[in-house]
């Protein structure tokens, strides 16, 4: 099994906590690409893509796919509309190193700018001394729907031939706007905030994450005798000073109160805080057969067995006997 530091990623807006003031439990860790077929994939060679929005749909992949490190070194090395570089014909791999695919796709969008009715407006056109409104008017404005399709399509082709990845969509955009507006929508702004989600989707199905954040503990006590509580309160105090602490601490509680949900959940979070993810699962699998804490049990299950996936996945990109294994 391979472990990381982590993973820079530009752009991306992760929880990372500063100063923990909350009654939280700090996990991190490297979570699973949302599809495993590309998980080998060390270098994309990323074609001309067609359609009218596919240079932009291009340029965002390759910005997004470009700013994911592992360890400090990119984590795919993209080659930009290179394919005819190296000698190859269209739709060739760029390389012919292991691990090397090509980015195919096209990309189209449609506008639509259209009437929507009316809008009224009163206003007060006539007041008295004492600034109450004696005479109102109601103005009526013309109102236009501004609606933007955007249609990608994307395929990753290994060096052999064979399909890797598949992404197909249709994202859409309304806004309505009316004469009394001080601005009118933009349908650019629009198309770009799409291609921009659409791109975010693909790198997070190719390639894992690392994410740092703060996980709340359950708190309720309900149900441990005078002492236990007592006990239980105090390492709630301590997850804001003293983490390795407040776990030491739940996780002697839960051996005389096993049953207990609360317990079950924080023991299983301190579980994964310290990489023990296995030993995390039949904890948070307590919890979720219990009656409270199910949505926190759940959350921690899929953490921890997103984690496991990525693992497995690292171990198919870097297998022991790798070049880049041997160098760690």
């Amino acid at each position: 099994m391979r472990t990381f530091a982590g993973f820079a990623l530009a752009g991306l807006a992760l929880a990372v906590p500063g100063t923990v003031t909350a009654e939280v439990l700090t996990v991190e860790g490297v979570y699973a690409a949302r599809q495993s077929g590309a998980v080998e994939v060390r270098e994309i060679a990323v074609e001309r893509f067609g359609g009218d929005v596919g240079e932009e749909l291009a340029i965002a992949l390759a910005d997004r796919l470009e700013a994911v490190r592992l360890d400090g070194e990119p984590y795919f090395t993209i080659l930009a509309g290179q394919a005819r570089r190296y000698g190859y014909s269209t739709g060739e791999t760029a390389a012919r190193d292991h691990g090397a695919a090509t980015m195919r796709g096209t990309a189209s969008g449609e506008i639509l700018d259209i009437r929507d009715g009316t809008k009224k407006r009163t206003r007060c056109v006539r007041r008295d001394e004492r600034k109450k409104c004696v005479e109102e008017k109601v103005e009526v404005y013309r109102c236009r729907k501004l609606a933007v399709r955007f249609d990608p399509s994307v395929r990753l082709i290994a060096r052999e031939g064979g399909t890797l990845y598949a992404a197909d969509d249709t994202l859409t955009r309304a806004q309505r706007y009316c004469d009394d507006d001080k601005s009118e929508p933009s349908a650019n702004a629009m198309m770009q905030e799409m291609v921009d989600e659409f791109a975010v989707r693909v790198r997070y199905d190719l390639a894992p994450e690392y994410r740092r954040e703060n996980v709340r503990i359950m708190e309720s006590r309900k149900g441990l005798e005078r002492e236990d509580s007592a006990s239980f309160k105090d390492a709630v105090r301590l997850t804001k000073t003293d983490q390795p602490g407040a776990c030491g601490q739940f996780e002697a509680l839960l051996a005389a109160n096993p049953d207990h949900g609360s317990l079950s959940f924080n023991a299983g979070l301190c579980a994964e805080r310290e990489d023990r993810l296995e030993d995390a699962i039949p904890l948070y699998e307590r919890t979720l057969a219990g009656s409270n804490g199910r949505d926190y049990a759940r959350a921690g299950l899929d953490r921890v067995t997103s984690r496991l996936r990525a693992e497995r996945q690292l171990d198919r990109r870097y297998p022991p006997d790798s070049p880049v294994e041997a160098a760690n």
